[in-house]
């Protein structure tokens, strides 16, 4: 068993429970530690950029962490391509622990990590956890244009937190119980071998609600996707490619 946790959020009304400070950093884990009953945690994660803490106060505590003992690995999660680099430059110059892990939204419907963020964990080595691989339930099949499960996450959301086209997102389900037909399988697994497929990612984060999903969910690592039905899931989920991107291309080959 490897156990991963995440520091970053807002504890309780206290103005210091919460952020990237070191007093924070130092609270929260021996809080989990106490709670989950163990002596070290497995992988350490940043929650998101504390813009209110130096960035280099939160490298040392984490590095100290380590050296303590008390984290074994630690990992970031939503952060920005630059705010990566950032961060390992400093962790390479002062000799600290680096980041070996990013908890990043990647599914076929949130594919934004392509232009920065996933090109500088390759690069520098660090592995990509992806959350919500079904794109918060929407990818599991069971929503459509005429109903959407009044039990169901989106139905409960005034506002829905993961952001796509929704009109996109209708075609691209079609999509996926046409391929799913076709493998003998469930839509939720076609939506997660797409993930499984590529290089960059070390590991899927699920959520589920009953053993049913989760055997489901566990049922696409037992077959793999043929290349062609990658490149067209590749293809019809193809996001705009943002400045300087584009920009990029047309002179890639000179």
């Amino acid at each position: 068993m490897i156990i991963a946790t995440k520091v970053r959020g807002v504890m309780s009304e206290d103005p210091n429970d919460r952020g990237l400070s070191r007093y924070h950093i130092f609270k929260s884990v021996d809080k989990s530690l106490k709670r989950l009953g163990r002596d070290y945690i497995d992988l350490y994660q940043v929650h998101w950029w504390d813009s209110s803490t130096p960035i280099e106060e939160t490298l040392e505590a984490l590095n100290d962490l380590v050296r303590m003992g008390k984290v074994r690995y630690v990992g970031i999660s939503d952060f920005a391509g630059w705010q990566i680099a950032r961060s390992v430059s400093l962790q390479d110059m002062k000799g600290y622990s680096k980041f070996v892990s990013a908890q990043m939204y990647y599914s076929l419907l949130g594919r934004d990590i392509e232009f920065e963020v996933i090109p500088a964990c390759e690069h520098l080595g660090i592995g990509i956890l992806a959350w919500s691989p079904l794109a918060g339930g929407f990818l599991t099949g069971k929503y459509s244009k005429e109903k959407i499960p009044e039990d169901s996450r989106y139905a409960k959301m005034e506002k829905p937190f993961l952001r796509f086209d929704f009109e996109k997102g209708y075609f691209v389900v079609d999509e996926l119980r046409k391929i799913a037909q076709k493998y003998e399988v469930t839509v939720p697994q076609v939506a997660l071998n797409w993930v499984k497929s590529k290089p960059f990612i070390s590991s899927i984060i699920i959520g589920i609600r009953s053993v049913n999903q989760l055997l489901d969910n566990l049922g696409c690592v037992s077959w793999d996707l043929s290349e062609e039905d990658v490149e067209y899931l590749d293809q019809i989920t193809q996001p705009e490619r943002p400045y300087p991107q584009w920009f990029l291309d047309m002179f890639a080959d000179l």
